[in-house]
């Protein structure tokens, strides 16, 4: 298939970022550079940015210029769901490391977050989630466990399985229903310097929520995964039932 200008335009900028010549926090040439040096118009060439800007490659910010960001175009986090109890999982090649654990008890901000009453304590493990030691950090997850579970985090398992199997396996809490929210949103500086992206830079914010039979949470995860680097595919299938 014939490739479009902008197309050719991306992929002769994602070469030279990738080869080095604009290495790694520096900046690309301006627009008015670019559509001379590519004889194109400042459509073209934005829609190439963007196309960059989508592989995680560089970052724009209006009187401030493009800046390349990764010099490697980086892992994208794929999570491939054949029902819907798959969204509660990560890949099993992914390996999580708890950077906070402590007691907290609900804000006006985080309650609005965690759709609770403020005042509410929890206990909250912050975590990051990578594909090795020294990977790109792919999300960083807040869990959210009622206080009594806290101590799942000593647990042999506890980084090895789902933080809601280790409370029923642990004390009995089984999950009697989940709920998953998607939602976009911009990264504060905790999270943003803990993924090594940009403050306030966009990125995909996954809630997931845990009851109980009474439909009290028990558990409830914020996950935020940078702009570009998460994938969701569902597949469904037709089934057949005897009438």
């Amino acid at each position: 298939m014939k490739q479009t200008l902008y197309q050719k335009i991306s992929g002769t900028l994602a070469e030279r970022i990738l080869s080095g010549e604009y290495p790694l926090g520096s900046y690309l040439p301006t627009e008015e550079v670019l559509c001379k040096e590519f004889d194109a118009s400042h459509h073209s060439v934005r829609d190439a940015l963007k196309i960059l800007i989508g592989k995680g490659l560089i970052t724009r910010r209006a009187g401030a210029g493009t800046k390349v960001i990764a010099a490697t175009e980086p892992t994208v986090f794929a999570n491939v769901a054949g029902d819907l109890r798959h969204l509660f999982s990560y890949p099993q090649n992914t390996i999580r490391k708890n950077l906070i654990e402590e007691h907290v008890t609900c804000d006006a901000i985080l309650s609005h977050v965690l759709d609770c009453p403020v005042g509410t304590p929890w206990f909250r493990i912050g975590a990051l989630r990578r594909l090795n030691e020294n990977a790109q950090p792919l999300c960083w997850t807040d869990f959210y466990l009622l206080p009594r579970y806290s101590e799942v985090v000593k647990l042999k398992e506890h980084f090895s399985t789902p933080v809601h199997e280790q409370i029923e396996k642990s004390y009995g809490q089984r999950v009697d229903s989940a709920t998953v929210g998607i939602t976009l949103c911009r990264l504060g500086k905790e999270v943003a310097d803990a993924l090594d992206v940009e403050d306030n830079s966009p990125a995909l914010r996954i809630i997931r929520r845990y009851f109980d039979a009474q439909k009290n949470a028990f558990e409830i995860t914020v996950s935020y995964h940078p702009e570009g680097d998460y994938n969701c595919e569902l597949n469904f299938h037709r089934e057949l039932r005897p009438r």
